[in-house]
């Protein structure tokens, strides 16, 4: 090929089609250079989120909700721990009007971060003082099997003021192991509370995916309120509650025989659909720690439905107290 100056240069001698080589490769570079500024302000952002969640809903003391028996000398006590990220208040509020004329009910609603069991049995015990039942039917709803399991264990070494429990657990996995969540979630929860900004970001995932159908009857404004409960719950809660889980030791063989009266497993139909337990697996490991455990299923919910308690709590309460 002839140059300008009318000398010779060959196609492959350095510099023919500089230009177009350029070219070439600037896209690459932009994309590259985009990719590192977009991963920049991801840390950037989490960074900022991590700063400001250490002022960011910091409560960690849990409340208890009372209801009392409509026929004054309370016959039992149900004592309720929600699961994961769910309002206490609003469930107190959904189960209430399906209460028997004889029971009171004792629910416990979690802080904004940390899970305080201690906390939560010296309120649910002052509560039972003052109600003074009959006998007592301890129900843990997902992750409240495990708060129901650790109340137990206190309960037990209190010397079982009412009586033995009556333990209801509903769709609670035993572990973390029968969660279905990668570890790596439950790794970064351990160290990562989050902020204002994973906490929108939380709210607006949170938009998406269906809700169960409420069953007749149930209050829409009770649903509502406890959606937008666990909606904008916020970060911290979600990942201390992981913690939470995560940190809950095996269960022992044997270990609620002679603590509970029986054992009652709720669970869906089709339980293998529930989208967050591995109900089976839990199921056996629940068993090894009371032999006698009783599987009952709510044939009205659906398995793809994980614990709908606040849209369907006639058909709950019900199980509940038929355990």
């Amino acid at each position: 090929m002839r140059s300008a100056s009318g000398r010779e240069r060959p196609i492959g001698s350095p510099g023919f089609g500089a230009g177009a080589g350029s070219a070439g490769r600037r896209p690459v570079v932009r994309v590259v250079k985009g990719v590192g500024l977009a991963f920049s302000a991801v840390l950037a952002l989490l960074a900022v989120d991590g700063l400001t969640g250490t002022v960011y809903r910091t409560g960690t003391a849990a409340t208890v909700h009372v209801t009392a028996s409509r026929a004054g000398a309370a016959r039992q006590a149900v004592v309720v721990f929600p699961g994961y990220i769910m309002s206490g208040a609003q469930l107190s509020r959904a189960f209430a009007p399906f209460l028997g004329p004889g029971d009171a009910m004792v629910v416990a609603d979690y802080a904004e971060r940390a899970v305080d069991v201690d906390g939560l049995y010296r309120q649910v015990m002052a509560a039972l003082e003052v109600i003074r039942p009959g006998n007592v039917r301890v129900y843990g709803a997902s992750m409240g099997g495990l708060c129901a399991r650790q109340f137990l264990d206190r309960y037990a070494e209190d010397g079982s003021p009412y009586g033995q429990a009556v333990l209801v657990l509903d769709t609670a996995p035993d572990s973390a192991a029968r969660v279905k969540r990668p570890d790596w979630v439950f790794g970064l929860a351990s160290w990562y509370r989050g902020g204002p900004l994973t906490s929108l970001g939380w709210a607006l995932l949170n938009q998406f995916g269906d809700q169960p159908d409420p069953e007749p009857g149930a209050d829409p404004r009770i649903v509502k309120a406890g959606r937008r409960h666990s909606t904008w719950v916020g970060m911290p809660a979600l990942t201390s509650q992981a913690e939470f889980i995560a940190s809950s030791p095996a269960l022992r063989d044997g270990e609620l025989t002679g603590r509970a009266a029986r054992v009652v497993y709720l669970q869906a139909r089709e339980p293998a659909d529930d989208p967050l337990v591995l109900v089976a697996d839990s199921v056996d490991q629940w068993r090894r720690a009371f032999p006698g455990l009783v599987e009952v299923t709510i044939d009205g919910r659906a398995g793809v439905w994980h614990i709908p308690l606040i849209e369907r709590p006639q058909e709950t309460l019900r199980a509940i107290l038929a355990a």
